[in-house]
């Protein structure tokens, strides 16, 4: 064994299998992902680094609603295709100038730290040692970001199924900025929380921090070796397996390329709206009320939970609920400790707080 950086986080040498697949199809791409997931906790995937590139996509959270984030006219003038993701978080324009990694394991074969947030760190080392390796100073940023001095280069995200976790992330190597400020509407809540006049200002490539254009598979293989040595593990290559590719089939008819699930988080009918900024991430709430109890709720926005399936759960549970923030506060908190979801940079206060702000709006209009 060997205790990897001050978290307390022990990787255990093993032989992992490396995927270097990709599909023409980016909805193929997804239901891959969700496939070997999937397979890992029926046992028969073993732990997988799969590397792969997209076509032109803007990729977004499993919270997210389209019509917040995308310019969908943008999208089809430029050959932008939407999908929604397993995971959650923020929305991302990825192209073929983009590194998309994935580790794939059992919990059993990384001892990670309880903290989610610590999760991230650590499993965010290899694709920061690659980057780094290419003279390219580049920190953590808590949640889930890569950053080079302050602008943005990794983003990473997390979906956790049983005894198995998913963590990937997009690595910008060779990304069109011009074609992601035109297709991405940013956030200028969080942009002005962050200091940034515009998204283009945010974001930033390897080729940039280089100032030369960087290749793909030479970048791929420094990103093997990172992930090698901060995993303290072999990659052996390998293929998908026939399992995996038959659910991977079924995912992507069943899922993936429906519109239902890409657009699936749109709004309700709803009497209000909010937008609140928490210390890590948006949360945007649709409101709907009787008196002073809530009727219909809807959660969305790019904060970071698991399981999945746990925002859901509160928006059912809330039903009814009176609009009192600290009634509403102890709620959700009872509920998140009584259910084991985790959050990472929001908290129960902030979900009162989004949900009050939209209800007492609406009193002062």
């Amino acid at each position: 064994m060997n205790r990897i950086g001050n978290l307390g986080c022990v990787a255990m040498t093993a032989v992992w299998r490396l995927l270097d697949y990709s599909f023409d199809d980016p909805f193929m791409n997804l239901a891959m992902e969700e496939s070997i997931l999937r397979s890992k906790v029926e046992g028969e995937s073993p732990d997988t680094l799969r590397l792969w590139q997209h076509p032109r996509v803007i990729s977004i959270g499993c919270f997210l609603n389209p019509e917040d984030e995308v310019n969908a006219d943008a999208c089809k003038q430029l050959g932008v295709t939407i999908i929604r993701r397993l995971s959650p978080g923020g929305a991302l324009y990825i192209d073929e100038g983009s590194v998309q990694y994935s580790l794939t394991f059992d919990r059993q074969s990384l001892l990670l730290p309880e903290s989610i947030e610590d999760s991230y760190s650590f499993l965010s080392r290899g694709a920061m040692e690659a980057l780094n390796s290419m003279e390219v100073k580049t920190e953590f940023q808590p949640i889930n970001d890569l950053v080079v001095g302050r602008k943005k280069i990794s983003g990473a995200s997390q979906s956790r199924m049983y005894n198995a976790i998913l963590h990937h992330g997009t690595i910008s190597i060779n990304t069109r900025l011009d074609i992601l400020e035109q297709v991405l509407k940013p956030s200028e809540l969080k942009l002005k929380a962050q200091g940034f006049p515009n998204l283009k200002e945010r974001i930033t490539t390897l080729s940039r921090e280089t100032g030369r254009d960087v290749p793909i598979d030479a970048f791929k293989q420094e990103l093997v070796k990172g992930f090698e040595r901060t995993l303290n593990t072999n990659f052996t290559v390998g293929v998908p397996s026939v399992w995996e590719i038959k659910t991977a089939k079924e995912l992507y008819e069943e899922k993936y390329k429906k519109l239902e699930w890409i657009y699936s988080e749109g709004k309700p009918r709803s009497d209000v709206f909010s937008n609140y900024k928490a210390a890590k991430g948006l949360i945007r709430i649709s409101l709907s009320f009787s008196g002073d109890r809530i009727e219909e709720l809807k959660i969305s926005g790019d904060f970071m939970i698991h399981p999945e399936n746990a925002v859901q759960e509160l928006e059912q549970d809330l039903r009814g609920e009176l609009l009192m923030e600290e009634t509403l506060r102890n709620k959700i908190q009872r509920l998140l400790t009584m259910k084991g979801i985790q959050t990472a940079g929001v908290s129960a206060e902030d979900f009162a707080r989004a949900i009050m702000l939209a209800y007492l709006g609406s009193q002062s209009i």
